[in-house]
């Protein structure tokens, strides 16, 4: 080989060498570049999760500060809605309670009404019952008394009456006996010896059969005339 080729070659070998070498420079400074970019980019990135974070941990604060104070005013509310209805509550109940006491003397008062109505009504009814027996017994004892003049008196009469045919009988009784007494006299003198004293007999039982109210007679003696 001659020297011009081989200082060709040569010249050419270096070229390349250098080629190689500015490629590899090249290559190291992006790979350089890359990583500072990456670095540069991770970096940021932690530095924006870091920002996101803060923000993420204060909104949250803001949040919780938000929630605390919200719940701290619906606590607050709730405990005045809390107090006002039990307020309310008491005032209903109060009320209630005055209602039930008015409704109860109400009726309190209506029974002593109805009762105090109730007694007198059911005095006047025994008043008038009273007054009712009053009148029917008054009645009861005037008849009773008139029944017991009328009998008196027609027991009077009634005695009266008896005495007067006992005293009736008594005389009609004498009388035939007087009559009874003279027939046989007479008979006893129109008969001495006795012998028509059947037949007088006879005629004496007639006369007095007749005289009594016998079986042929106008009267009978009254059952009431004692026997003598």
């Amino acid at each position: 080989m001659n020297e011009p080729t081989h200082r060709a070659n040569q010249i050419a070998s270096e070229r390349v060498a250098q080629i190689v070498a500015a490629a590899e420079q090249a290559a190291e400074e992006l790979r350089a570049q890359a990583e500072r970019r990456a670095r540069e980019r991770i970096a940021e990135a932690d530095r924006a999760a870091t920002n996101r974070v803060e923000a993420g941990e204060s909104e949250a604060r803001d949040i919780l500060n938000t929630a605390r104070e919200e719940a701290v005013a619906l606590k607050t509310s709730a405990q005045t809605d809390a107090e006002r209805m039990l307020s309310e509550a008491r005032a209903e109940r109060l009320q209630l309670e005055e209602t039930i006491q008015q409704v109860r003397n109400a009726a309190e008062e209506e029974a002593r009404r109805v009762r105090e109505r109730g007694e007198a009504d059911a005095a006047e009814m025994r008043q008038v019952a009273s007054d009712q027996v009053r009148d029917i017994v008054h009645e009861a004892r005037v008849a009773a008394r008139d029944v017991l003049v009328e009998g008196t008196e027609l027991s009077d009469e009634l005695r009266q009456l008896s005495d007067s045919l006992r005293v009736n009988a008594e005389r009609l009784i004498q009388d035939v006996r007087l009559a009874h007494a003279r027939l046989t006299a007479q008979l006893d003198q129109a008969f001495p010896g006795g012998a028509p004293r059947a037949n007088a007999d006879r005629v004496s039982r007639g006369a007095d059969d007749d005289t009594l109210g016998g079986p042929g007679g106008d009267f009978d003696i009254p059952e009431f005339v004692p026997p003598r």
